[in-house]
This record gives C-alpha cells, structure tokens and sequence, in this order.
C-alpha cells in the first residue's frame, strides 16, 4: 500500500482498513486488468501447449521483437550490443552470440536499462538472493501480460480470478504494529479477496485463523506455502473438518516441500498447485496436472549452464530488459526429447534448485523465511549496495550493510523498524555498517545465514 497514507491506515479502525483496502485493490485491478490482460488471456487458451514447432517459433518471434526493443530503448544494451551482428540472431540457438548479463552487471548499471520513465512504470523492489537491492521498472502491459500468464496457469485448474471467492496468504504489509486484536486479516471487495498476513500465521494464532477461513469460504487458496502449512499442521493435529473444500491451492515465492505439501493437501483434501517467482519477468514457471514444472516458451527462454547455472530471457521485461541474465539459481532442464505425460510439448523442469529455503527464529513468533528479509531490505535500494542477515543467538538479528553515499542514520532506523515488525519487540537487533560483506568458505553470498538451527 505505498500509495495509501500508511499513518492514516494504520491508526483507522478494521473497518475503514478494509475500505482503504477495497480503494487500493480497485486501483490495482484497473491497472492490472485491462484490454491487454483479457486480450493475452484469450491467446493463450487458443495457443495449444501440445504444438512444440509453433511454439519455438512464438518463441523466437517474441525473442527477436524484445532485443530489438531493448537496443531501441535502453543505452546499456545499446552499449552492451555494439558491434554485435543483431540480424543474425533468429534463433533460440543463436541467442548464444550474445554476451551472458551477470548480477553485479545489472546492479552498477541498472538505471541505464530503463526503457520508460519511472512516472509511467509500475515500480518494483526486489532484494536478489546476493543481497543487492534492485529496482525494476515495469511496463503497463508487462504487468498485464504476467497476469494473464498467472490468471491462465489458474484456469487451467478450475480456478477463475476476480469472479471466485478468494484467499491469499501474503508478505505485504498491511497489519498495523499497534493492533491487539486477533484480526489478521483484511478485504479487498474489489477482487473478492480475503488477505491474511503471513507475519503472524504461526503456532499462538493458528486457530483464529482457521475459524475465520472457515467461515470465509473461499473457492480457492493461494499465497506462501510456510503460512499455509502452519495452518494445515493445526488443522490436522487437532483433527478440524473444515465445512468447505477449495477447488485448488496455489503456492509461490517460497520453496514447497513434499512435508509441506502432503500437510496442505491432507488438511484442506485439495491439490496443490506450485509456480516459482524469481527475478521480476523472468518466464512463467508453474506445475502440471501431473505434477511437473514447466515453463511457458512463450513467456522467455531459460538456458543452463554446464555446472547448471540459469540464464533467462523474459519476454514481460519491456521496462527493463532481461536478456540472457544469469540468476544464480541452479536448474536441471528435461532432455529436449522428453515430453510430459499432460501433453504439454513446453520444456519441463527436472530440478530446480534455488536458494537453500534459509530462515531465521523469533522467540514467540516463529520462523520466516528469507523473503521476509528481502522485503525488509528491497526499499532502501539507491542507498545499499548489499545487505546481509544472520543470526547466532536464539535473541538477537545481526546485518551487515554495504551503505551507499545516500545512506543515512535515519535508514539505519528504518530497517530496524522492518525487523521488530517481523521478529517482534521481544529480539535484540545489531544493525552494522561495513566495507565489504565477506563471502562463505565458498566464497559465495548468502542473503541468510542461520547459525542457531
């Protein structure tokens, strides 16, 4: 809610937060579906999956319009790209002529890679897993297409955005500090949409949650797997027969676990459907009926390395163009040959690694995950360089920040704010200042390092 007045928010009643919710959901459905959305919507489910030649050449068509686009539009690429024969790259094949985009590349050089001014873009805050904020502009009809992606992924298992009740489990902020009572929840009328907060969906609450999604009623479940599972463990442990059934559940931005997903299952008696978010527009990558992850060739292409690293291009990063970015994930992609048993000719996933699902402990509020740390860090990005979150003693959180010349005292207060609204007031918080971050043993960066568990 960065457009809402958060110290009006926070200090009005449920009520009128459920209203400023309704407000800003209604915004946001306007900007997210339009003509484009429900246009792309419609071609998607007239593509067929099956059809493996029309797809790669979708695939090249979109690949070729998008380096075009970004040597038009952006002077990194424009720089990046010179003296390279741009007409002969026609193929996914051939899109190996072009120079590999690291991470710390795109992080010194990253306002030269807009292709639009921040006033007509939707903005994005986004920590990357090497603890380098980055701020990502997004094209209207970017955001739009990667709706139509998700809403279409959906469908496909019975469920239908903005028409069915929904319930999302999220990391957004929108639980004032100061609130007492056992409401962890919020309406956004405007998408038939429930939201619960994923900061306080743990053991000591787990019941109030429970009673009210129950008398929610919700056709369909989606949000962080963690948050989900904590409700399930409870439903079954105490062995509740909820008076509903969702269609489906869909879990994203964490990592799902075959533990966590048998609890979900068992205790809701729904599938779980997961898709994976990495870097802002990078390709669409969601699960089958049979259980296998793909990604849609239409949404970008993703190449691995030989020890496995992944580079992507995404066809939804007109704003700020990814094209043949390495991520630092590691993936195991299908033999070219192998298709799955759904009928979908779109690559499968064997293996997809990502980062270690690393957490850290509050003493009375359980654990997060390392997205809740690259929320807290993701806003400050003109004036960090990178960040870096550990903990050693069961009560207390320590960073290390690598500060820009912007940073300022007042931040340093900030970011200390994030964490009690996670951890709670109960931990002690060493927030440090440093040259440089030292890598591990490996001499690679985690964003979370966990020495208690």
């Amino acid at each position: 809610m960065r457009e809402l007045p958060m110290k009006i928010y926070d200090n009005s009643p449920i009520y009128l937060q459920n209203l400023l919710t309704t407000i800003e959901g209604y915004r946001k459905t306007k900007s997210r579906y339009g003509h484009i959305y429900f246009e792309f919507l419609r071609a998607l489910g007239n593509r067929s999956d099956s059809d493996k030649a029309a797809g790669r050449t979708h695939q090249q068509e979109e690949m070729q319009k998008l380096i075009a686009y970004a040597v038009d539009r952006s002077p990194f690429y424009q720089e990046f790209y010179k003296g390279i024969d741009l007409e002969s790259i026609r193929t996914v094949e051939d899109l190996k002529k072009l120079p590999v985009l690291e991470m710390d590349m795109l992080q010194k050089n990253i306002a030269s890679f807009y292709t639009l001014p921040e006033s007509a873009a939707v903005v994005s805050y986004i920590l990357d897993h090497s603890g380098m904020p980055l701020k990502f502009l997004i094209t209207k009809e970017d955001m739009q297409r990667h709706m139509a992606f998700l809403d279409f992924f959906k469908n496909r298992h019975g469920a239908t955005n903005l028409e069915m009740k929904r319930a999302s489990f999220s990391s957004n902020r929108f639980i004032p500090k100061r609130q007492r009572k056992k409401v962890y929840w919020r309406d956004n009328h405007s998408a038939k949409q429930r939201l619960y907060s994923s900061y306080y969906c743990n053991e000591k609450n787990a019941g109030a949650y429970v009673e009210n999604l129950d008398t929610y009623k919700p056709d369909f479940i989606d949000g962080l797997p963690s948050a989900i599972c904590e409700l399930a463990k409870y439903i079954n442990q105490n062995k509740i027969i909820l008076s509903f059934q969702p269609i489906a559940i869909f879990t994203t931005e964490e990592k799902l676990t075959p533990e966590c997903r048998k609890e979900i299952e068992a205790a809701f008696d729904s599938p779980v459907h997961h898709h994976f978010a990495f870097t802002e527009g990078a390709p669409f990558i969601a699960e089958c009926a049979k259980g296998k992850m793909h990604y849609n060739p239409g949404s970008g292409i993703i190449e691995a390395t030989e020890d496995k690293e992944m580079i992507i291009t995404g066809f939804n990063t007109y704003g700020t163009p990814l094209i043949r970015y390495k991520t630092g994930e590691r993936i195991d992609l299908a033999i070219e040959e192998e298709r799955c048993a759904c009928g979908s000719a779109h690559p499968v996933l064997r293996q997809l690694q990502g980062r270690e699902e690393d957490f850290l402990q509050s003493q009375s509020r359980g654990k997060f995950t390392a997205l809740y740390m690259s929320m807290a860090g993701s806003s400050f990005s003109s004036a960090i360089r990178k960040i870096q979150f550990s903990q050693t003693e069961p009560d207390a959180i320590d960073v290390m920040i690598e500060a820009a010349e912007s940073y300022t005292a007042a931040m340093t207060e900030s970011i200390q704010e994030e964490l009690v609204y996670i951890f709670g007031e109960d931990m002690k918080y060493h927030i440090r200042i440093v040259e440089e971050i030292p890598p591990n043993k490996k001499n690679k960066f985690r964003l979370v390092i966990n020495n208690v568990n």
